[in-house]
């Protein structure tokens, strides 16, 4: 859906849960009941379906951005779909080689940080719960290698094992001079994803079996929405606002 569908679609919706109630659009929270028209508030709850955008408070990412987006594309019952973007420019390039790390890196000895989230890259809104006006939901920084690690090979932890990782489970040397698998040069980005278990792995191959890692907590109107980030035992405030 366009932004100016979803802008349309909340006009329409807006003028028909207040046309008979006096109220203005200040007043009623998402997913408020309208009194005396019954239901269960599943129409207001359409209104999350905007793009809002917004800071972190105290916090910067990689680039130094602290820039959040989140665009709620559907609300169907208790189903909310939509991406969480953080910081500013261009989408990430898809991987296209599963041999060197992503997203690339220049530095030779890359460390991936794979619990805080990159900047230019759709998440997957999981797990959303809309009470009232309380939206909570979360993110999984390890989405980002989904792509990479559908490029990789799964190799068994030992023989027999019913554990995988995407490099053998052999001899290793990581330094400035180099990385090596059992004695054969390879790229250190790509050592490092895998030694730290990024990739979910099976004996048919590899992906990112996202679940969470990164929880959101918001109290949300119609033009506004504040509330936290909480990553690991940090947590951070977030200020967001509906884009008309």
């Amino acid at each position: 859906m366009t932004r100016s569908n979803r802008a349309a679609l909340a006009l329409i919706i807006t003028s028909a849960l207040l046309g008979n109630t006096g109220c203005t659009s200040q007043d009623r929270p998402i997913g408020a009941v309208d009194p005396g028209q019954g239901g269960e508030g599943s129409s207001a709850a359409a209104l999350l379906i905007a793009r809002w955008e917004g800071h972190v408070e105290n916090f910067k990412f990689r680039s130094g951005s602290d820039v959040i987006q989140i665009d709620i594309d559907s609300v169907e019952g208790e189903s909310i779909q939509g991406k969480v973007r953080f910081g500013a420019g261009p989408s990430l390039a898809p991987p296209t080689d599963g041999d060197v790390g992503y997203p690339p890196s220049s530095d030779p000895l890359p460390e991936y940080d794979t619990g805080l989230p990159y900047e230019a890259f759709d998440f997957t809104i999981l797990g959303a719960q809309l009470t009232d006006r309380r939206l909570r939901f979360s993110i999984d920084p390890r989405e980002l290698w989904t792509g990479w690690c559908e490029l990789q090979t799964s190799y068994p932890m030992s023989p027999g094992s019913d554990a995988y990782k995407c490099m053998p489970n052999t001899s290793i040397k990581w330094g400035s001079d180099g990385c090596a698998l059992d004695g054969q040069p390879v790229d250190c980005g790509y050592m490092n994803l895998c030694r730290y278990w990024v990739c979910d792995c099976q004996a048919s191959g590899c992906t990112v079996d996202a679940r969470g890692g990164i929880d959101f907590d918001f109290a949300v109107d119609q033009q506004e929405a504040n509330g936290s980030m909480a990553h690991e035992t940090r947590m951070f405030n977030v200020r967001l606002t509906r884009d008309p």
